[in-house]
């Protein structure tokens, strides 16, 4: 059962995130851990006249891991409240070697987009209604509500990223107890299909783990690469509220 594009906009009446929620992860490479990652909502604000919270994704690796493979990525999202979705996004990368600074600007009325990358020109591009960044997504899929991500669905969600619109289809798959450093714990499992660069979210394969709560709090993170598969799981939390059940 697929939920059409338009649903994407329809934000629960009270928001499952407020600004203050701070998400920390361990991030591991086939068993080993090797990085932290954060999900973050910074603060509220206004951005062209219109309510916004600032949303925060940071993933580097730590140890000896970062010796051989340093990893500073950071993304900033401007994330419509009332819209739930994207007003703006800045990106940056940096992998070892490789560096990037993207941004775009995102005009949903206008249906256009201007996308820029390091000190090039920017470039304007045709969107689709309602359009996400890759991170602003799975806010706004929180944002949905527990109503919308039932098992069986798909939830169509429009993204533009690296020049291109897409539409993301998740998969709702199952619901499922897992245990967590903090306790077990009932999710919602979704799995989007990404097309996106970053350590935390590469091209490929994506499942998440969402707490089966109101607040569908990201728990848990597994995602594909070209060797083995990266695993985030919550090691800290505040300004959330997860429903741990004790063992």
């Amino acid at each position: 059962m697929a939920v059409p594009m338009a649903s994407i906009s329809e934000a629960a009446e009270d928001s499952p995130f407020l600004p203050g929620e701070d998400l920390k992860y361990d991030i591991s490479w086939m068993g080993i851990t090797g990085g932290e990652g954060g999900l973050a909502v910074l603060k509220e604000t206004e951005y062209l006249g219109r309510k916004v919270y600032l949303l925060r994704i940071t993933a580097m690796s730590t140890g000896w891991v970062r010796s051989l493979y340093p990893v500073d990525d950071s993304t900033i999202s401007y994330f419509d409240v009332e819209g739930n979705f994207s007003r703006k996004v800045e990106i940056s990368i940096s992998e070892n070697r490789y560096r990037k600074k993207k941004t775009i600007e995102f005009f949903q009325e206008d249906g256009k987009a201007l996308y820029k990358v390091d000190d090039d020109p920017a470039e304007e591009f045709d969107i689709d209604k309602d359009s996400q960044d890759s991170f602003s997504a799975l806010y706004a899929l929180r944002g949905m509500g527990r109503e919308v991500l039932q098992v069986g669905h798909i939830v169509n969600v429009p993204i533009f990223e690296d020049k291109k619109r897409y539409i993301l289809k998740v998969k709702v798959l199952r619901k499922e107890r897992i245990e967590l450093p903090q306790g077990l714990v009932d999710t919602v499992v979704i799995e989007p299909k990404l097309m996106t660069e970053g350590v935390f979210s590469r091209k490929g394969s994506m499942t998440v783990w969402l707490a089966d709560d109101e607040g569908l709090t990201p728990v848990q993170m597994k995602s594909k690469v070209m060797l083995g598969s990266f695993v985030a799981v919550l090691s800290s939390f505040s300004g959330a509220r997860i429903p741990f059940i004790k063992k």
